[in-house]
């Protein structure tokens, strides 16, 4: 018999992981007791003739593994919001994601959405996470907007000069509210979005491109 924070064995009648078990019970007859193991695959299984300080410890670690894994759970929700422009029936949960790191910067009217939705269920008022220096995913950009927080990729822009604004000729459109795409006129397949707001950005992933540097200049 081996029960430990990752297993549940008693041989010969079963021997698996914590986390393939859905349920504890256990029926007591002339002082002994009858173990049943509901698993999540619903598989029932009986084990007999267990004495009182086992089933006692079963049952123990069972309730230790269970707490442990609803505080680690992380807080999460998902947000269906369709807009125009960048991004198209945008859903994610809010939590921090380095994968994203290089997201474009979310339109404006997207980012008061999720804040007001956050603000709404006073997720804002718990101790989250703050904002990573230089990522730009979905967490990061709504608790910047949230706190205010001005992002790190506004910050560090380096100073523009015009020896810079005459490295290359772009063709920019304005498509939103301080939302532009940027083509090059040579290569029409070689386009570009910039966001002017906060935080300024490129979905080329450059926090100083020649993309942000042409819209800015125009």
């Amino acid at each position: 018999m081996k029960i430990t924070s990752s297993i549940l064995s008693i041989p010969p009648y079963i021997s698996t992981t914590w986390e393939r078990v859905a349920s504890l019970h256990a029926d007591e007859n002339q002082g002994l007791f009858s173990l049943i193991i509901t698993l999540k695959d619903d598989t029932r299984i009986e084990v007999p003739n267990l004495e009182n300080s086992v089933i006692q410890s079963i049952f123990e670690t069972y309730e230790k593994l269970a707490d442990k894994n609803t505080l680690e759970r992380p807080v999460h929700f998902n947000l269906p919001i369709k807009t125009s422009g960048v991004l198209e029936n945008f859903e994610s949960a809010l939590n921090h994601n380095p994968d994203l790191a290089n997201l474009p910067p979310l339109p404006p009217e997207v980012l008061t959405k999720i804040s007001t939705v956050v603000k709404a269920f006073d997720l804002d008022k718990m101790d989250l996470p703050k904002a990573e220096p230089h990522c730009n995913c979905v967490y990061c950009q709504v608790t910047r907007a949230i706190t205010g927080n001005e992002s790190p990729i506004e910050e560090d822009l380096e100073e523009v000069t015009d020896e810079d604004l005459t490295f290359r000729d772009w063709e920019i459109q304005q498509v939103d509210k301080e939302l532009y795409t940027v083509t090059n006129p040579l290569d029409e397949a070689e386009k570009y979005t910039v966001f002017l707001g906060t935080p300024i950005g490129c979905n080329c992933g450059s926090k100083n491109c020649e993309h942000i540097r042409a819209v800015l200049s125009s």
